[in-house]
């Protein structure tokens, strides 16, 4: 794994709506290893290509954003109340955040103390109407740089935790480095389809450029790459996959049989270690793909991460080295 690549990339501002600021990093990692690189100005997706010897062309995708808060109001106190429709509230309280203004700014998101908590008052959940950032200003000084409609976002906290790594966004920035690696792979090896790598933008709430940008390319078939629940405390091993066991393959109804079975006997071929998800609906990119034009066949490759949606996604290398290894090989040995 090239730690400092993915460090930069989890660490990166890239919010639902503005991901713009991501993609010098995308471009940078690419620089030299694909024939073009090009920004779809209207949904801010990039798109690299990397020439094949066929006609056939394969589209790599993973998107872009990651989970944040808006600012909703400022308080007369000069604290900022926020809204959001993709992070628990009940992971916010004793976070450190950062507030996208005119510039950045830290601001922290803190609780009644417990000595002033009520005995009635000790389980109930927090909801964001009682959650406040707090970034140490009075209201006066905080309206010089902060304003209605601002991101916010967790800080930047890559982390090894021992043989894991946790940091903010993991959701989905392993998909990114995976689809960075298997271009920068390429380069080495003769592989007869022409390579798409689509880095798409609001996958979290509209699919704007998985859906604008595969209308554009219009790939002969793609595969998606993101995260998946990870097994962890109340998250048993029938719902969330095994950190350490290998990517994971979805085959469920709303993927392509042909690619989920080339994915899977790649991996037998070749002895990489692989795990099967289930289901009617991926819940990603690769069903707003697949609707695109006449269709477009497409499967989904997941990697496994604990505690989605919070500051504190984790991960075990091995699974990110494994995916990287299996979509090169796919790639190098893919006919249609």
């Amino acid at each position: 794994m090239e730690e400092a690549l993915l460090k930069d990339l989890a660490e990166g501002f890239a919010p639902t709506g503005n991901e713009i600021e991501l993609l010098h990093v995308i471009k940078d990692a690419l620089n030299g290893y694909v024939d073009e690189i090009k920004v779809h100005e209207g949904s801010s997706s990039l798109v690299a290509f990397k020439k094949g010897e066929s006609k056939t062309s394969l589209m790599l995708e993973a998107h872009l954003d990651e989970v944040f808060m808006v600012v909703q109001d400022i308080t007369k106190e000069g604290f900022l109340k926020v809204v959001s429709n993709s992070i628990d509230p009940k992971v916010l309280p004793g976070s450190v955040v950062l507030v996208h203004g005119k510039e950045k700014i830290k601001g922290v998101i803190g609780i009644k103390p417990y000595h002033l908590t009520m005995k009635e008052e000790e389980h109930k959940p927090y909801t964001l109407d009682n959650l406040y950032v707090d970034c140490g200003l009075p209201k006066s000084e905080l309206e010089k740089v902060v304003s209605i409609g601002d991101y916010v976002t967790f800080v930047p906290n890559f982390t090894k935790v021992n043989e894991y790594y946790t940091s903010k966004s993991l959701d989905n920035r392993l998909g990114v480095y995976t689809v960075i690696e298997v271009l920068k792979n390429l380069k080495q090896i003769k592989h007869q389809p022409n390579i798409y790598g689509l880095f798409s933008s609001q996958e979290e709430f509209t699919a704007l450029g998985a859906i604008t940008s595969t209308f554009s390319i219009f790939p002969d078939a793609a595969i998606a790459l993101d995260v998946t629940l990870g097994a962890q405390n109340e998250v048993p091993s029938d719902v969330g996959f095994a950190l350490g066991k290998g990517p994971v393959i979805f085959v469920g109804v709303t993927a392509s049989k042909f690619l989920s079975n080339k994915l899977i006997e790649t991996a037998e071929k070749f002895g990489i270690p692989y795990q099967k998800e289930g289901g009617v609906y991926s819940g990603t990119d690769t069903e707003e793909i697949e609707l695109v034009k006449s269709g477009v066949p497409a499967s989904l490759v997941s990697i496994p991460i604990r505690y989605m949606h919070t500051p504190i996604e984790m991960f075990d290398p091995f699974e990110l080295d494994k995916t990287v290894q299996l979509l090169k090989l796919f790639i190098e040995n893919y006919s249609s």
